[in-house]
């Protein structure tokens, strides 16, 4: 039987008490029915997780006592920063569900030339709040006691020029945008080289990058990469990548 998990950002020393938040709570209470004396566990989203058993049940904030700190599920070895551009809808919540489960450490939404922003006011708000709880949501689903960080909107040339230099920097590119050299290679590459510290991946809109897009993502050292012969849509294309680059680096 799984045990049922909870988030909260502040996990003190065993003994403490914390009250969860109120959308935790909600879940707790109204979702799960739990009753004083459940025993469940609560992670900080930093990595750190502690058994814990509900003390108080009241529906409005339940009460905590933390118990003794339980193994985290271990981290990738690589720590990967996604970088996707906006997407009509609400499609970029799929991916911020999928990219967490998959590991991600840091996901960065991007402002290209084809993007959709349709997830943003016209003041240019950013729904980040949504964001950042789908990947609570995620990260408790998965057994994940890390939650990443879900970065405000970027342009392109400034998410470029803030790649890590030691990073392994990738561009995903459509099929028919490159020809039989390094991009349609590059698995292979990956595959025949030692596993990175890091890498920065780039996934670009449902129309692909422009000329001038791909070109800069060159200059400041991305390399194309295809996934095959086939065009994924914009909201697939992150969960194949992702897969594909873990299981080459030996990751998963």
């Amino acid at each position: 039987m799984s045990v049922h998990r909870f988030y909260a950002p502040r996990v003190e020393a065993p003994g403490s008490e914390l009250r969860l938040s109120p959308e935790e709570g909600r879940h707790l209470s109204r979702v799960l029915r739990l009753r004083s004396g459940a025993r469940v566990q609560v992670f900080d989203g930093r990595g750190r997780e502690h058994e814990a058993t509900l003390t108080d049940d009241d529906p409005r904030r339940p009460v905590l006592r933390l118990g003794p700190p339980v193994a985290a599920v271990a981290e990738p070895r690589v720590r990967v920063t996604l970088g996707v551009t906006l997407l009509k809808g609400r499609k970029l919540d799929t991916v911020i569900r999928d990219a967490t489960a998959l590991g991600v450490a840091e996901i960065v939404p991007l402002l290209t030339h084809r993007a959709q922003a349709g997830g943003f006011g016209r003041d240019g708000a950013s729904p980040g709040d949504r964001w950042r709880g789908i990947a609570i949501a995620a990260a408790k689903q998965c057994g994940r006691a890390v939650v990443p960080a879900i970065h405000p909107p970027a342009r392109l040339p400034r998410f470029l020029e803030a790649a890590r230099p030691e990073a392994v920097r990738l561009l995903l590119a459509e099929p028919t945008a490159t020809g039989p050299g390094p991009a349609s290679a590059g698995l292979d590459a990956l595959r025949n080289t030692p596993r990175p510290a890091g890498a920065v991946l780039a996934i670009g809109p449902e129309g692909g990058w422009t000329d001038d897009e791909t070109h800069a993502a060159e200059a400041a050292g991305f390399r194309p990469l295809t996934l095959g012969h086939r065009t994924l849509r914009a909201e697939t294309a992150p969960v194949a990548a992702l897969s594909i680059l873990r299981f080459a680096w030996d990751d998963l």
